[in-house]
């Protein structure tokens, strides 16, 4: 999948170095370079790049051998493709070897960045693949995982059952003893289950009180999520087991900042190191392996691994864009994006905060959870000085003034909030609604 801009970063082991300003932001490029072979990769680790450029005379020196083998060591799922700069194209057999090392592509001096972003283009496409195909091989583990647990439930199933038709003809008069032994087992299983349950709730109860008492800046954060998240899952029509995952990973979607020291998470957002930066990142991911350890939070868990994902594709850990993200780890991710936004100092009133919110749409967030932020918004932030009411598509009047803005199903943007509508504005809408449906409902300012 082509990228509007790619990350860049380009490793010096050369003496004599290629010019890399043509690798400006205008042609499409972010660009960092090293002029360290050796001692990049910590840089590496650290970084999300898209591509990675090594220029080098040196193909055939260990020293190069052993930084090859260093970058394939980087702690991704999918590492950025890595592009060989010489000033020619090496023998068939070292190019066999070169690539067995991990090197993708070969750049012959002077090259294009043409014919740099066309091959990335290639590698990009391939990292799509193998992400989609990752995330299939995982639901196959798991169906699999099932499929293995109903065996061995079959089995042991038949087992006793062989046992008790032996029981049964060996002596008929154990008939009435082993029915009241099976309904003993059967109401302690049924405790049994009632006591898993309750642990269960238990031990989601602990570690959101853990996370009131040493996270929340803003206490009552994870319950107001939950509140935001469950309106959009309502108006979805999710059914009440997806309505509750989505209130468990609400309730728990900061447990992963458990594993940040005290002293950084009471640091200023601007005192912050990189590394500092990179922890806060990844903290969704900590907490989703922090909750899959128990089946009854998996659910719940790939909810929030995926609550630091950008509908631009900027987010981590995957860099997943819109419909790839899990549209739960979406709706999470605008309902905590809400509750963050309302309470920054420069958001004074409703028509701000709906201002404020307008800008995530497309970036952070998916323009159709914004759409809903914003009803929610309206419904409940609302006061005297700023009332909406619903009108249908044939309602709408020139003069009328927008209580929110109106998107498309699709996601696309039709007018911002507070835009006075003009009989061409409406004309507009219809048109639209004709082949790409706008929500039946559109809020006017009373």
């Amino acid at each position: 999948m082509a990228k509007d801009v790619i990350s860049l970063l380009y490793i010096y082991d050369t003496e004599t170095r290629e010019d890399v300003s043509k690798f400006s932001k205008q042609n499409g490029f972010i660009l960092q370079t090293c002029d360290d072979f050796l001692n990049s990769f910590d840089r590496v680790k650290l970084q999300h790049l898209d591509l990675i450029l090594i220029e080098t005379d040196r193909i055939t020196s260990p020293q190069f051998e052993k930084g090859i083998n260093e970058l394939l060591k980087l702690p991704f799922h999918f590492n950025p493709p890595i592009f060989l700069v010489l000033p020619e194209l090496p023998e068939s057999e070292k190019r066999l070897t070169l690539l067995h090392q991990g090197v993708d592509e070969f750049l012959i001096q002077p090259f294009l960045t043409q014919e740099v972003m066309d091959k990335f283009a290639l590698y990009s496409e391939l990292k799509h693949l193998r992400q989609t195909n990752f995330l299939q091989n995982k639901k196959i583990e798991k169906s699999f995982a099932y499929l293995d647990k109903f065996k061995t439930e079959l089995k042991q199933t038949k087992t006793i059952l062989f046992e008790e038709r032996s029981t049964l003809n060996n002596a008929l008069k154990q008939i009435n003893q082993m029915t009241r032994e099976r309904h003993r087992l059967k109401k302690e299983k049924k405790e049994s289950h009632q006591i898993l349950r309750d642990n269960m709730q238990g031990f989601g109860q602990l570690l959101s009180n853990l996370i009131k008492a040493r996270i929340e800046k803003n206490r009552g954060h994870g319950e107001r999520v939950a509140h935001i998240a469950h309106f959009i899952g309502a108006q979805l029509k999710f059914d009440e087991k997806k309505l509750e995952d989505l209130r468990k990973a609400a309730m728990l979607h900061e447990v992963g900042l458990l594993f940040i020291p005290e002293e950084i998470l009471q640091k200023a957002k601007g005192r912050l190191t990189q590394y500092e930066k990179d922890l806060f990142v990844q903290y969704p991911v900590k907490g989703a392996d922090l909750l899959s350890i128990c089946t009854e939070f998996d659910n719940c868990a790939q909810i929030i691994r995926y609550l630091n994902e950008n509908s631009d594709g900027t987010g981590s850990p995957q860099g997943l864009k819109r419909r790839y993200i899990p549209l739960l780890s979406r709706i999470l991710a605008g309902a905590d994006a809400y509750d963050t936004l309302k309470d920054e100092k420069d958001v004074t009133c409703l028509e701000k905060f709906l201002e404020k919110l307008e800008l995530f749409s497309g970036t952070k967030l998916d323009p159709n959870i914004v759409a809903w932020l914003e009803k929610y918004a309206v419904l409940h932030m609302g006061s005297d000085s700023y009332q909406v009411k619903g009108v249908g598509i044939h309602q709408l009047e020139p003069g009328m003034t927008l209580g929110t803005a109106l998107f498309t199903n699709t996601g696309t943007k039709l007018f911002s909030v507070n835009t006075q509508l003009t009989t061409e504005a409406i004309d507009k809408i219809k048109k639209y609604n004709r082949e790409y449906p706008v929500d039946e409902t559109v809020y006017i300012r009373a």
